[in-house]
């Protein structure tokens, strides 16, 4: 792939920025310019039928005395001096009509020119009683409606394409009496805001032009330079890290000459550490062997899956570390007189800590379930032993129960842990007592309850690694969505091996095979039955 300087992508940019600020700016100003001219303009139309007005009044002529005085000098002394006025204010028609509404009509007082040649048509055309009767167009229908502010239009007819003003002549009463017609050519306006445009934009394109030249100018000679010293420098460095680098020579008191400092520095720190990348190898190679070796310690004391079967029950339980070891853990065994004692467990942290800390809750929890002591009394005198020995203030949530097959009764005690799913028709959460999380505070309180489990009926206990498995659209996976997993199993004809699998699968499903970011651990007991 051709390489491309950054000294030809900065002039790129200085032209896109250049032009998008000429245009910006320009058509900021014209927007500017034309408003400001369409102001202006009504302004100086408003001061035309100000004095149209005055005249009129003034002479106070009406309809009968005018068309009795066509030929009269002073019907050509108002003419003549109407044409002055267009001509004063850049019109090329200046025109008085009255309006008739109920007959649609419009009767021509006075009509003149901006020039001669116009003035000889309107002369002919729009004469002193002329009527015309084509529709009313938008503004004089809001004059005869009550208005009587100027209105503005822009109007193509066979006189030319102009900006026409109306306004109203009225009588004390405000009855409309006449309206004052004004008409200038659009290319009249258009060449004024032109003119305005261009005296008020070439200034600042003149300013901005130089200005961005003269900085595109310095940063060639003051970044742009020194930049490619540097990349020289550094591929020469990239090519023979081993070879003493030459003095880069810049000087300069600004970021460019801190840049240049920072690398001479980074090239020295490079060269150290490539001295000592093999002792840091070595390092990572030993910690590497050293959490492998962890690992099957973990896989030792809580293996990946476990099965557990005996006379009207059914066991069985994985665990899925998301890191080479992990907090979750489990442990399952046969007590006296053929109960069955299940325990499910979630260490906060993830790593090494929290594996070290796994293994003596196992132990100690396991210590209390074969000594005797019921589910309740062995979370509470475990939780007293995490508070009187755990330096680094980690904890457990823990689910414990022990089940008695013959008789079905299902003694449970709940630290904090996410509440089990019982299996049957339908699955359903159990909601215990939640108790607090292990090692956090002295004095549990832990209290036990008891449910009797039928033949085909069970429980699965899972950690949060389950529920709060997370899809990469950032959902949850949810409690709703593990009772809609379990939907399809039976209790009384699948196995406890395919209660876990479904939950697993529906899992690993769910993430779309993304990166797992906490621990998980699935237990599930059934009650077989004698002769099931």
């Amino acid at each position: 792939m051709k390489k491309e300087s950054i000294g030809k992508r900065i002039t790129r940019c200085f032209i896109v920025i250049l032009l998008l600020s000429l245009a910006s700016t320009g058509a900021w100003n014209y927007y500017h310019t034309y408003t400001q001219n369409v102001r202006e303009s009504r302004r100086e139309a408003e001061r035309c039928a100000e004095i149209v007005r005055l005249s009129l009044d003034r002479a106070e002529l009406d309809m009968e005395a005018l068309l009795s005085a066509e030929a009269d000098e002073r019907y050509r002394s108002e003419r003549d001096s109407l044409r002055t006025l267009c001509r004063t204010f850049d019109l090329d028609y200046l025109y008085i009509y009255t309006v008739d509404p109920s007959a649609g009509e419009r009767r021509f007082l006075f009509c003149v020119g901006g020039d001669d040649d116009k003035d000889a048509v309107v002369l002919r055309e729009r004469y002193l009683g002329a009527v015309s009767d084509e529709a009313f167009d938008k503004w004089e229908q809001a004059l005869l409606s009550g208005s009587r502010e100027m209105q503005m239009g822009r109007v193509s007819t066979r006189y030319g394409n102009n900006v026409t003003w109306l306004s109203p002549y009225t009588d004390w009463q405000g009855r409309l009496l006449a309206v004052i017609g004004m008409d200038q050519s659009i290319r009249l306006e258009e060449t004024k805001v032109l003119r305005e445009f261009l005296v008020a934009v070439l200034p600042v394109v003149l300013a901005l032009t130089t200005g961005l030249l003269v900085l595109l100018i310095l940063m060639r000679r003051r970044i742009l330079r020194p930049i490619h010293t540097l990349s020289e420098r550094m591929s020469l460095f990239a090519a023979d890290s081993s070879r003493e680098p030459e003095p880069i020579g810049i000087r300069s008191e600004d970021e460019i000459g801190e840049i240049a400092a920072s690398y001479e520095k980074m090239t020295g720190d490079i060269r150290a550490y490539i001295a000592n990348i093999e002792s840091l190898t070595r390092e990572r190679v030993e910690t590497n062997v050293q959490l492998d070796v962890a690992r099957r310690i973990q896989y030792g004391l809580v293996p990946e899956e476990t099965s557990l079967k005996g006379e009207g029950f059914a066991l069985h339980a994985v665990t899925r570390p998301a890191r080479a070891v992990g907090g979750d853990f489990y442990d399952c065994f046969t007590g006296d007189g053929n109960t069955v004692c299940a325990v499910l467990g979630d260490v906060s942290g993830k790593g090494i800590s929290a594996a070290i800390f796994m293994a003596m809750a196992k132990t100690v929890i396991h210590e209390k379930l074969t000594s005797g002591f019921g589910p309740a009394e062995t979370l509470n005198q475990v939780n007293d032993v995490f508070c009187a020995q755990n330096p680094e203030g980690l904890f457990a949530t823990v689910f414990v129960l022990v089940f008695d097959p013959e008789s079905g009764r299902m003694r449970y005690a709940n630290a904090g842990h996410t509440p089990p799913v019982l299996l049957g028709s339908p699955c359903r959460l159990l909601r215990p007592d939640s108790g607090i999380a292990l090692g956090l505070f002295e004095g549990a309180g832990i209290v036990e309850d008891e449910l009797t489990v039928q033949p085909g009926e069970g429980i699965l206990l899972y950690t949060d690694g389950v529920t709060e498995a997370v899809n990469p659209q950032k959902k949850f996976f949810g409690e709703a969505r593990l009772l809609e997993a379990l939907e399809g199993f039976s209790a009384s004809s699948g196995t406890a091996e395919d209660a876990v699998r479904t939950v697993t699968e529906a899992v690993e499903q769910f993430r779309e095979e993304g990166e797992a970011f906490d621990d998980m651990a699935v237990l599930s007991l059934l009650r077989t039955g004698r002769g099931l």
